[in-house]
């Protein structure tokens, strides 16, 4: 089984909406990959028992994806080195894992891995329209990244 992880600042928005999205392309293109992954989430400097923030509760069940009972943590450096791949929602968080945890060449932002430049938006602290943009990006981020690790998993 291979390990993908999440991670962003306060893991209440960003990568449990990820989660959510990637595993919802996964279940409605390749369902029987469902079982070849496991994506857990982290955030760089949560307060560990938080849950997702109102904002990306509302617009991830707009879609009808309920993220209620995630639970922010922070990240380890055994849940690295226990990871296939970890994906970063920005360049700064991607940097600073390699600063404190030393360089691993499975920690990508996810822009980069995906052959791209930039940072996913944070909407930590704006209005719903905010958390809809930035589930909006994280949507079409998600369906090219199971794009790519599909032929990888399968």
């Amino acid at each position: 089984m291979k390990r993908l992880v999440f991670i962003c600042s306060g893991n209440t928005c960003r990568s449990p909406m990820a989660k959510g999205l990637f595993m919802k392309h996964l279940e409605e293109r390749n369902p029987e990959l469902l079982d070849k992954i496991e994506v857990i989430t982290a955030g760089t400097h949560p307060h560990p028992g938080d849950t997702a923030s109102p904002g990306a509760l509302e617009a991830m069940e707009e879609v009808g994806i309920d993220i209620s009972d995630h639970q922010a943590r922070p990240v380890t450096e055994e849940m690295l080195a226990e990871a296939d791949l970890v994906l970063t929602m920005t360049k700064a968080h991607r940097d600073y894992l390699t600063r404190i945890y030393g360089e691993n060449e499975r920690i990508f932002s996810l822009y980069e891995f995906l052959g791209q430049d930039g940072d996913v938006l944070d909407p930590f602290g704006g209005d719903t329209d905010t958390y809809r943009a930035c589930r909006d990006e994280l949507w079409q981020l998600m369906e090219m990244l199971v794009d790519r690790l599909e032929n990888e998993l399968l």
